[in-house]
């Protein structure tokens, strides 16, 4: 499955349009709009949308007619291409007409014509997809251009519901939607990420209009634009008996209801199906080992991406459980529903949970709408005996138990980490329900170490690091395993230690996958030309931190315009250095502590035995900060890159 939302962009492609002098053409509006004054931006923001607004007209069999505007200014030279680009759906609608227009600082205009627009493919990932999208490139355009552009597209959805970004991260001068609906509909808007938004209405428009929005500054850690930039979510909702059949989607036990129409019929069984889920549970002594010997079936078979008329209910319309069986391919909607299909046959009941990967905070739960989501996974009915950290207990449901059989290196029991915490649709008809999925806490993805080291009196490093890498942590590991090999997991690593530890040869990498208790152990020999500082002739400078391994929060900037995105983690270091000959111990750091609501860093030194012995722990709490809170979250990680860096002094004798 896809978003189903359509996409507003200003990106990159690259493609060659020749120019067409006709300076008489260019319209009044786009004029107006490239005569406005711009106010005087940073430095960093290279374009400003003048005028960005979309006009949608819906009529009543819920087809609709969208008019979209924009124009925008190159505020200096950055080599990015400017484009303006229009998702449409082969089978529910098309792109009728779609022209350009370009002001150059000097000369004439030029126009682009509808057979200067490229059609091309969304993603060369897809096995078959019925959306494409129009294309229209100005290219690297000098410092005062000015760029429009002018579309209508027509469509016909069964879902009564729209979506509008306000901006992308470009300043904006002006932006607004238009809605107009037939006589006796209802409508009703929520803008996200700003103050409430009332519309201007005039008999059946309803128009949401927003003005000098600022630049949204790209920023390390920070959420996606879907939690800055505004954006507007609209229902409108046709009377009850309309000829069309359209249904209007008020709350989500409405939404559960409708797509349950579209995806339940898929998972019912057969001979094929009831045969192949007896023959996977043959050995199985409780419905954990079933639902368990089923799980690990699904997520073996292949996944292909198929987004089949995702408009008219194709993008939540699975294939049958049976299809997907013999042919041993899906998407993630098939892959569920075939889970759904096993399962039903040995007596277990489940349900199809639509729900977004990749960004766990985008499913608003104010809008009820199927078109906030792009993946589906499965929720599985259990008793009270299952306990399992993604078991969750329902009102009128009762426990269940979450699982993405499309993950390939995610067991029973876990979650892919994009969507721990985030909103999803348990579609089981009017009982249907949107629940927050378990967030995991920071041990089940921890990381363990342990260092043995030893090192001359030159500095030089000797090293054999173990690494436990258990939960969410280790599934990226696996995937760089499974798939590019051992090498490219050897080089990923040797970059690792090379950005903390200067001069680092990784002689060998062992991976050992441990799926039973979803745990890699990564062994590493590794060398270090400098690791120790010779100072005076007589003194060595250690610092033991640096081959400590935690994480990549490092802020390079005093000042922040957005918030701070922190994601669990919990890191414990064990790191021994055995002293070089003919050395003592002169000086080392006190033990530290630091709490904060950010996280907690605790860490050791000791010198005994003939070696150096440094403990740290480091956890990371899962909370989104404030900008205006970046000073605080910045000293705390200061204070870990502190206690990494912090010095043992050993001295000659």
């Amino acid at each position: 499955m896809k978003t189903l939302l359509r996409m507003f962009a200003l990106c990159g492609l690259l493609t060659s349009i020749r120019l067409l002098n006709a300076a008489d053409d260019v319209p009044d509006w786009v004029r107006q709009a490239a005569a406005q004054t711009v106010p005087t931006y940073s430095a960093k923001v290279n374009s400003v949308v003048l005028l960005h607004e979309e006009a949608v007209t819906i009529a009543a069999d819920g087809s609709r007619v969208m008019h979209e505007r924009g124009v925008v200014k190159v505020l200096q030279s950055s080599g990015d291409k400017i484009e303006a680009y229009r998702v449409y759906d082969t089978k529910a609608g098309r792109v009728r007409d779609f022209q350009g227009w370009l002001i150059p600082p000097s000369g004439k205009p030029s126009v682009y014509g509808k057979n200067r627009i490229i059609d091309v493919a969304l993603s060369t990932e897809y096995v078959y997809d019925e959306a494409r999208a129009k294309v229209l490139d100005f290219g690297n355009q000098p410092p005062g251009s000015v760029m429009a552009w002018d579309i209508t597209e027509e469509e016909k959805s069964l879902f009564t519901q729209d979506s509008f970004r306000f901006q992308a991260r470009e300043p904006v001068i002006r932006s607004r939607f238009t809605l107009t609906v037939p006589a006796n509909w209802e409508t009703r808007g929520l803008v996200f990420n700003h103050d409430a938004l009332e519309p201007q209405v005039s008999g059946n428009t309803s128009t949401w209009e927003l003005r000098d929005l600022p630049w949204i500054e790209r920023e390390e850690f920070s959420p996606s634009t879907n939690e800055l930039a505004p954006r507007l979510v609209v229902s409108y909702f046709p009377p009850a008996g309309n000829t069309a059949g359209l249904q209007g989607l008020k709350d989500w036990s409405a939404v559960s209801s409708y797509l349950s129409t579209l995806v339940d019929p898929s998972a019912d069984m057969n001979d094929t199906i009831r045969a192949k889920a007896a023959e996977l549970t043959a050995n199985a002594n409780s419905d954990l080992d079933k639902i368990s010997a089923i799980a690990k079936f699904v997520q073996q078979t292949h996944y292909v991406e198929i987004s089949l008329n995702v408009l008219r209910g194709g993008g939540y319309t699975p294939h049958r459980a049976s299809d997907s069986l013999v042919k041993n391919y899906g998407d993630c909607k098939d892959k569920a529903t075939l889970m759904r299909s096993l399962l039903k046959a040995v007596g277990v009941e489940s349900y199809l949970t639509t729900i977004t990967s990749g960004e766990r905070s985008y499913v608003r739960p104010e809008w009820a709408s199927p078109t906030q989501f792009n993946h589906a996974i499965i929720a599985v009915r259990v008793s009270g005996e299952i306990e399992l950290p993604t078991v969750l207990a329902t009102e009128h449901l009762g426990r269940l138990l979450i699982f993405d059989p499309t993950s390939a290196f995610t067991p029973l029991g876990d979650l892919p980490e994009s969507e721990q915490g985030s909103y999803a649709l348990v579609i089981a008809g009017a009982q249907g329900a949107l629940l927050k999925m378990p967030l995991l806490p920071p041990d089940s993805r921890r990381v363990e170490s342990s260092i043995s080291a030893t090192m001359d009196p030159n500095g030089r490093l000797q090293a054999r690091v173990e690494r436990q890498y258990f939960g969410q942590s280790s599934v990226s590991l696996r995937a760089v395993q499974k798939m590019r090999g051992d090498e490219d997991l050897k080089k990923r690593m040797e970059r690792t230690f090379t950005r903390r530890v200067g001069g680092t040869t990784l002689n060998t990498v062992v991976a050992e996958d441990h799926p039973e208790d979803h745990r890699v152990n990564l062994n590493v020999d590794m060398s270090a030309e400098q690791f120790g500082q010779v100072m005076q002739g007589k003194l060595l400078v250690v610092r033991p931190g640096l081959l400590s391994n935690t994480g990549e929060y490092f802020f390079a900037t005093r000042q922040r315009s957005n918030p701070v995105r922190l994601e669990a983690d919990l890191r414990r270091d064990v790191i021994h250095i055995k002293l070089p000959e003919g050395f003592k111990l002169d000086e080392y750091p006190r033990p530290a502590e630091v709490k904060s609501p950010y996280g907690t860093l605790t860490a050791s030194w000791k010198v005994s035995g003939g070696e150096i012995l440094m403990e740290q722990s480091l956890q990371v709490n899962d909370i989104t900060v404030p900008a205006s809170d970046f000073s605080k979250v910045r000293d705390f990680f200061d204070k870990v890159a502190g206690a990494q860096g912090a010095p043992v002094v050993l001295v000659k004798q």
